[in-house]
């Protein structure tokens, strides 16, 4: 998917309305996935929409527009849109890397934004915000690829069957991993986990998992959660693929129940929805679409993002 771009701009008037739509349009343009922050009414919409969007962001763009003329500095000078500052500080506390600021002439630096660098030229009128920006994600290397969220990073089976063996028991298998990464250069993802939530068969019935619990951290017989590192990735046991019974599939879980039970019995298309939570990192859900066809060797997986 590509970055997520949260562009924070006063929406008082129809121009500068006209100004969030073509800086969402120029983003765009260029490969970006660009989320306008709207003016909310209740603590739950502030929830809902500005932190939880600005938890999924990966770029935040700051544009400060003129609001009451503050008559006390001779100098002439202007108070800020409260809203975009409060959002500003929001964003800061959530630890962005990739930030852009940009201020109107004469706007009193105030709150957060008073003790920020930044290095962006402020803007005159409205109509000069998009070459000011245009200008600054350039020199700032912004790229539509870049996530500060955990991501997919691939996904493969393992090229021969092999025994494997845990606390319920012993089979051979071949099992499909699935490498998570983490793109952020200052914080881990401690505490990593796995777990399969909902299955979906051929009919398109959907189903919670017969099994929540968490999954198998892969090469690691004890480990059921994992730290991965900064600008690095680790790997979690999807499913595996019985060798005796080739349309059986089973989880690598902490579920101590014994003899562990398939959760899939018959060859078929099937949906497995996964969900991967790390602290300080929104949920990553991702869909695996498992083609099961009663041999190993023709089985085939596709993994994407929900």
């Amino acid at each position: 998917m590509p970055a997520k771009v949260f562009i924070s701009c006063g929406q008082a008037s129809p121009v500068e309305k006209q100004v969030a739509d073509t800086l969402a349009k120029w983003f765009s343009s260029k490969g970006f996935s660009p989320y306008i922050a709207i003016q909310v009414q209740s603590i739950l919409d502030l929830n809902a929409g500005i932190i939880g969007n600005l938890k999924t962001s990966d770029y935040y763009l700051f544009v400060n527009f003129r609001r009451e003329h503050l008559n006390r500095f001779p100098r002439g000078e202007w108070r800020g849109s409260l809203f975009t500052n409060q959002e500003l500080a929001i964003a800061y506390a959530l630890g962005f890397e990739h930030m852009l600021m940009i201020n109107q002439i004469g706007v009193r630096r105030e709150g957060v934004f008073k003790f920020m660098v930044s290095n962006v030229p402020e803007f005159a009128t409205p109509n000069d915000v998009l070459s000011r920006v245009q200008s600054a994600v350039q020199t700032a290397g912004w790229d539509p690829s870049y996530t500060r969220q955990l991501d997919v990073a691939g996904h493969y089976f393992t090229p021969k069957p092999f025994q494997y063996k845990d606390h319920t028991g012993s089979r051979s298998v071949r099992v499909l991993h699935l490498r998570v990464q983490n793109s952020r250069t200052d914080i881990g993802a401690v505490g990593t986990i796995a777990r399969l939530f909902s299955i979906t068969d051929q009919s398109g019935n959907q189903i919670d998992s017969p099994d929540r619990s968490q999954l198998k951290a892969s090469g690691d017989a004890a480990a059921y959660s994992q730290t991965i590192w900064p600008n690095s990735e680790e790997t979690f046991d999807l499913l595996a693929i019985d060798m005796e019974n080739q349309n059986h599939v089973y989880l690598h879980s902490m579920s101590d129940v014994h003899p562990r039970q398939p959760i899939i019995s018959q060859c078929g298309i099937w949906l497995l929805d996964y969900e991967i939570f790390s602290q300080g990192f929104p949920r990553l859900a991702i869909r695996v679409k498992l083609h099961l066809t009663g041999d190993h060797t023709a089985t085939t997986a596709n993994v994407g993002k929900l």
